[in-house]
């Protein structure tokens, strides 16, 4: 079932739609949440689509078995792809063949309830029409709200429930509850079972939910500064001290944290940057989601030095893919880059999260009064790891093996070459992470990254494609093709492609650079197109 919820910004419209797929997720469904919602506070046209199937799903659908419209005029924007009930206040007068009117506006201002509680009563017509036991709605509303707005709202599913005689279909339960959770609190959750301890960010859509996240678990401080500038340079001051660190941002911050992304990869101070990718340039469409920064995230700063990226599949890939990147990141003191897109980070799913384990580094802390050895030439070039109170230097200037400035060539020479030798290194542990996802289903291929894998997967499996979603980017591995190859991207040119013809791989681009993400229904449009 895919469900659309839409209204206008201040309706609860993100809010609805995560109670909603808690709902499906406590019946037992394998749910997915995608939000849609403009840069503005009031007003305007959001939207969440709440899908739940017996199967495992990682994308939202294109067309609508019911359509719940908070707002009269969301309709038109929704029309042409509701395939099965209207759900609206009575007031509305809107015309479609299947339909369930309630005086959902009347309800609201006869119980003394704020606008927003329109929402849960909303929500309680739709599960009312199709069965689905009041307790289960109350039991979801009450865990979600909290106890200070838990009465008023369990008072609209009352009166929805005991006023609503009408039934459209059977929503039964399949299986124990399931948790719902957000790609945001996989992303934390990863970087906190892997040793975060320190967190920064300026808000930037649509990384801010990390932040928030992070500022309310014990675990770790998170901290709002002034800057993206400051939010990274307190980042590598903390892995300085001997503290896993992150930071967070989305493309224009990413740019500002440019020069210090350097400087860590001068001074060898490992640090995780999230990187969340919005449509672009500039400030684009700050709330949409794209995948246009991966040339931007493989070469993010002047200088060469080792550098760790890759790119999750999928909500419960982002939880893994966090932990690995700062394991990896502490391992090879190295800067590492999480490319993401809102379309994780601000949706949805059903997920298990765990597994992710803190790899220990070995810290020189012990006060002495030699200077520690901190770049100490290696055949890995991996250098000994040392933090206050023991006597080390980091240094932005090319430097000899204690940390002191140097322009000497032979020294400079030897010292480039340690701090490159890593990226062999990186390589070869990054071989054992599964640096692409394979999946064969037949003699033709499909390639994608990031978020497009759940939509491909399902129309590969259904079409006879094999597929191929490279997770890590650099290093770059990239699979074993041939055959017919479509490579889906949320682009206008084709980035991941370009990687793949330079192999001499041949193939037909199916893109899109609207700001939404692919449904399945769109891809499989665009398969079918081609292969006509």
């Amino acid at each position: 079932m895919n469900v659309c919820i839409a209204g206008a910004a201040g309706d609860g419209i993100r809010g609805a739609g995560v109670i909603l797929g808690k709902i499906f997720g406590e019946l037992g469904y394998s749910v997915f949440v995608y939000q849609e919602y403009q840069s503005r506070i009031r007003g305007g046209h959001n939207a969440s689509v709440v899908r739940a199937s017996e199967k495992e799903i990682n994308s939202h659908g294109y067309y609508y078995d019911a359509l719940i419209c908070l707002r009269d005029y969301v309709f038109e924007k929704h029309a042409e792809r509701l395939r099965g009930v209207l759900i609206c206040d009575s007031s509305f007068g809107l015309e479609h063949e299947a339909k369930v009117e309630f005086p959902i506006n009347e309800t609201v201002e006869r119980l003394n309830l704020p606008d927003i509680s329109k929402n849960i009563a909303a929500i309680s017509v739709f599960c009312k029409s199709f069965g689905i036991e009041a307790e289960v709605v109350k039991s979801v509303v009450r865990e979600s709200l909290g106890k200070s707005a838990e009465e008023q709202n369990i008072e609209v599913v009352r009166a929805v429930y005991e006023n609503l005689d009408i039934s459209v279909g059977q929503i039964r339960r399949v299986g124990e509850g399931k948790e719902l959770v957000s790609g945001a609190e996989a992303i934390a959750e990863g970087m906190l079972d892997a040793g975060l301890k320190f967190y920064y960010a300026y808000p930037m859509t649509p990384a801010t939910p990390i932040l928030h996240v992070l500022a309310a678990d014990s675990r770790c401080v998170a901290l709002q500064p002034e800057s993206e500038i400051a939010a990274i340079m307190m980042a590598i001051g903390s892995a300085f001290g001997g503290e896993r660190a992150a930071v967070g941002t989305s493309g224009g911050g990413f740019a500002l944290m440019s020069e210090s992304i350097s400087l860590a990869g001068m001074a060898e101070i490992p640090v995780l940057i999230i990187l969340a990718q919005r449509s672009g340039p500039s400030t684009g469409m700050a709330t949409f989601t794209a995948q246009q920064d991966l040339y931007f995230a493989l070469n993010p700063a002047h200088g060469e030095f080792p550098l760790i990226v890759a790119s999750p599949l999928t909500i419960e890939d982002s939880y893994r893919l966090s932990g690995e990147l700062l394991n990896l990141a502490w391992e090879f003191q190295t800067p590492a880059v999480l490319l993401t897109e809102k379309h994780i980070t601000e949706s949805h799913t059903t997920a298990k999260l765990g597994g992710v384990v803190k790899r220990e580094v070995e810290i020189f802390r012990e006060r002495s009064r030699e200077v520690f050895r901190r770049y100490e030439i290696t055949e890995s070039g991996v250098s000994p790891y040392a933090s206050p109170p023991a006597l080390v230097k980091a240094n932005s200037n090319e430097h000899d093996e204690y940390g002191f400035t140097t322009d000497d060539a032979e020294i400079a020479a030897e010292m480039y070459a340690k701090r490159m030798r890593k990226g062999e290194e990186i390589a070869k542990a990054v071989a054992n992470l599964e640096p692409y996802v394979e999946m064969r289903n037949g003699k033709d291929w499909i390639v994608t990254w990031g978020s497009n894998f759940g939509a491909v997967k399902e129309v590969a499996e259904e079409l006879g494609y094999s597929v191929a979603a490279v997770r890590f980017m650099r290093p770059l591995f990239l699979p074993k093709i041939s055959g017919e190859v479509f490579c889906v991207e949320c682009n206008y040119s084709g980035l991941l492609s370009k990687f793949l013809e330079a192999e001499g791989v041949k193939l037909k681009r199916i893109l899109r650079w609207d700001g939404r993400p692919f449904t399945p229904e769109e891809i499989r449009r665009e398969v079918e197109r081609w292969t006509e």
